[in-house]
């Protein structure tokens, strides 16, 4: 081998080197200066909420400030590609939610490729639902729920949030899990949903526990299942739609963070390790889990097959239940 030859292996050895080290150094200084957490819904929500609390907690923890942004519209892909053009450097990330997982579905020409232009770093925690009926329906669970709808098809229906939302999906899956027909009917928001069903003008839907557990309580509304796999820790007694005659059914409002494409490895794991370590502490635990939010603090690698996964369920429910996601 030639000393040219010699000389070239030890500049390229040396400029790896080098690069690793530069990504090494630049984690271990992350954060280096404030860290804007981008929140592509609109304000108030639980997205914004919980990316509160970590952003208090983050700028405690680090000594550097931790703000949030929002850049709300066009189904949370206006924040999004705003994440995307980020410097991939750990100082600007996204707040995620289902709609990431809804967007390629909905848009045909994203500003942005969902795969390559945004890092999963973290999913941070996940939220049931709650399956209610208006007190005058003869039901008190899911599986009578199930029977009586088909006992009496398409004589039932169900509000949600908004057409091609979220809630539209898990409902068509739901019905199509347990073969009943029902009518979707499709409101401007979860508040005018909550108001028809308190009134009686839709028979069923799916809420949040904190929000809706007065009116279980007064018996306004009766509370007959839960979303997710997997029973609510503050409602235990109540059984899971999946028990209840819907096998393999899985429904939560989720939330994790995001980073720009691009990002270094070490620089994702370092956020994830400090977004995990908060959400370990007393007061995060305490106000998260009193309104039935399940803490998760993932690693990357689970938080990009959940995505996966959830993308591909709900492409294949739209498919299947003749869903059009709004746009």
């Amino acid at each position: 081998m030639g000393m040219a030859c010699v000389r070239l292996i030890a500049s390229v050895a040396a400029i790896t080197l080098s690069g690793a080290s530069a990504a090494q150094v630049s984690a271990d200084a992350w954060p280096a200066r404030t860290v804007t957490i981008i929140v592509p819904l609109a304000a108030g929500a639980a997205t914004d909420i919980e990316a509160r609390l970590y952003a208090q907690k983050l700028t405690e923890n680090l000594g550097k400030p931790f703000i949030v942004d929002f850049k709300p519209g066009a189904g949370s892909t206006i924040g999004t590609a705003y994440v995307a053009r980020a410097a991939p450097d750990g100082h600007t990330l996204l707040t995620m939610a289902p709609t990431f997982t809804l967007a390629p579905l909905a848009y045909p020409s994203l500003p942005y490729d969902p795969d390559k232009d945004i890092v999963p770093v973290s999913l941070v925690s996940k939220r049931p639902s709650i399956f209610l009926v208006h007190p005058s329906l003869p039901v008190k669970s899911v599986t009578e729920y199930i029977a009586y709808a088909k006992a009496n098809p398409g004589k039932l229906n169900v509000g949600t949030a908004g057409a091609g939302s979220l809630a539209e999906l898990g409902w068509g899956w739901f019905n199509s899990i347990t073969g009943i027909k029902v009518t979707v009917v499709n409101y401007k928001g979860g508040g005018p949903a909550t108001l028809a069903l308190l009134s009686g003008e839709v028979h069923a839907a799916l809420g949040g526990i904190s929000l809706l557990l007065p009116q279980i309580k007064t018996g306004k509304l009766r509370l007959i299942g839960i979303s997710t796999p997997e029973r609510s820790k503050i409602l235990p007694d109540v059984p899971t739609m999946a028990e209840q005659g819907a096998p393999g059914f899985s429904y939560a409002q989720w939330i994790g963070i995001g980073a720009p494409g691009g990002t270094p490895v070490s620089i994702v794991n370092k956020v994830q390790t400090e977004f995990a370590r908060a959400a370990r502490t007393p007061e995060i635990v305490q106000k998260l889990e009193e309104d039935g939010t399940v803490i998760i603090a993932s690693t990357p690698e689970q938080f990009r097959q959940i995505i996966t996964e959830e993308t591909a369920r709900w492409r294949r429910v739209a498919r299947d239940t003749g869903t059009r996601l709004a746009q």
